[in-house]
């Protein structure tokens, strides 16, 4: 991977595999709604999340555990094809489920010290509004992130996904990464 922070490829899957993809992982993913500790306030997370990887490692962020136990077969089929074309090893992947413009993610990084550096984030169903700041720039960049898309960033880059009063559907995002086992 070449050290371009920031890589958009609309079309990386098909639309017949895309909607296939969509569909099973709405159809058989068990989607957790979570609470973290903010400011000293307990606050829901305004998206549902799942998240599969390798037996035995746990992906950490926001003082929550996500232990992996292994990869349905449609994940490792996308983690392979990811790992072929980038030529990034992937042993981890996160899933957003945004139901509406309502569910967000709001600014942040994706740095944490027990992570590799690149983000590989695979879009399925409704295009949303992306938002990131390279380093040195003073505004965002905007990208609508599109069915089928493959977005590969470097973690440390600030970015989100806002609210939005647009009527949009519902999105999933697949943001594989490589977790350094604790």
């Amino acid at each position: 991977m070449d050290a371009e922070p920031l890589r958009y490829r609309a079309g990386f899957l098909a639309p017949p595999e895309a909607a296939r993809l969509y569909r099973e992982l709405l159809d058989s993913v068990r989607w957790h709604e979570e609470w973290i500790h903010l400011y000293g306030r307990r606050v829901r997370v305004p998206r549902l999340l799942a998240w599969f990887g390798d037996r035995g490692l746990n992906y950490r962020y926001a003082g929550r555990d996500h232990p992996a136990d292994g990869w349905p077969a449609a994940l490792a089929d996308v983690r392979r094809r990811l790992e072929s074309t980038l030529r990034l090893p992937f042993n981890f992947v996160l899933l957003n489920r945004y139901r509406n413009g309502g569910d967000y993610m709001g600014w942040h990084t994706d740095d944490e010290r027990d992570h590799g550096r690149w983000v590989a984030s695979l879009s399925l169903g409704a295009a949303r509004r992306f938002l990131v700041r390279l380093e040195g720039e003073e505004r965002s960049r905007q990208l609508d992130l599109t069915d089928g898309s493959l977005l590969v960033m470097d973690g440390r880059l600030r970015h989100s996904l806002p609210r939005t009063r647009r009527p949009v559907g519902e999105r999933l995002n697949l943001t594989f990464r490589q977790v350094l086992p604790s």
